[in-house]
């Protein structure tokens, strides 16, 4: 069924891309997802194709999800739906027309990837907004951020270059990913020293085949967390107006009815 479901979107001519933890997964960085996550183009015309797929698939709205609406898709809400998955399954999926920090649709289809799947070629956010869009609340992600940065540096539209490599220090969050990165670019040590005097002495050790001392350790640990700690408070910050309007919308009694099956817009 969600092969179905990624054919009738390409059918009904949808401006799409999976974002989030199925996009992960495919990037090999995360290894379960249990939604799908989409990004619509935030059109009307865009909005209406929608509809139509998830008519397509008998759709229904689940929990918390706003009208639909061009106007709520651009403000940045989420979108909720749920739809038959096959063997007894249900698929939920989880849409947004404006996510967070991954910048405008039209940037971003710009940079996106086609990757084969079992369901068939799905265009796939790129690996940098992908990671702009991890920066969430959740400590979990941050492991697969780092996961993905090094796998950027694996691409071919990756040049290596020094911007590339201090991108990469600048998206590792994880001191086995930090690892890997100057066991594989010990070069990059004077970078990482400009970066952060402790991330580069991290580096410094590596390279000299030193055993790391705990102390370095300790001190990149720490300056994970700060700006771990920086991230999710800026993701609160974000989503605070966000999750005010979704209280007056269901104070209002504006919600969509959970359950209810999504209908075509004509």
């Amino acid at each position: 069924m969600i092969a179905n479901f990624f054919q009738s979107l390409e059918r009904n001519g949808v401006e799409h891309l999976l974002i989030s933890g199925q996009a992960a997964v495919l990037y090999g960085a995360a290894t379960f997802s249990e939604d799908i996550d989409l990004w619509i183009n935030p059109t009307e015309r865009n909005r209406d194709r929608f509809l139509c797929t998830l008519r397509d698939v008998h759709a229904r709205y689940y929990k918390l999800t706003p009208p639909l609406s061009v106007e709520n898709l651009e403000r940045g809400h989420g979108f909720h739906f749920i739809f038959p998955g096959g063997k007894a399954d249900e698929v939920f999926l989880d849409v947004m027309g404006n996510p967070p920090r991954a910048g405008s649709f039209t940037s971003s289809i710009a940079t996106a990837q086609i990757i084969e799947t079992e369901w068939g070629a799905i265009r796939t956010i790129g690996i940098k907004q992908l990671i702009e869009l991890k920066k969430t609340q959740r400590l979990e992600d941050y492991p697969v951020i780092s996961k993905l940065a090094l796998t950027w540096l694996g691409r071919p539209e990756c040049k290596t270059s020094a911007d590339d490599l201090l991108w990469t220090l600048q998206n590792i969050f994880t001191l086995p990913e930090l690892t890997e990165f100057f066991a594989n670019h010990a070069a990059a040590v004077e970078i990482a020293i400009k970066f952060n005097r402790d991330v580069g002495e991290f580096g410094r050790q590596l390279a000299a085949k030193d055993e790391i001392e705990s102390a370095a350790e300790r001190s990149v640990g720490n300056f994970f967390q700060k700006r771990i700690s920086e991230l999710q408070s800026a993701d609160r910050d974000y989503w605070r107006e966000i999750i005010r309007e979704l209280k007056l919308l269901r104070a209002a009694g504006k919600l969509t009815l959970e359950g209810e099956t999504v209908s075509a817009p004509f």
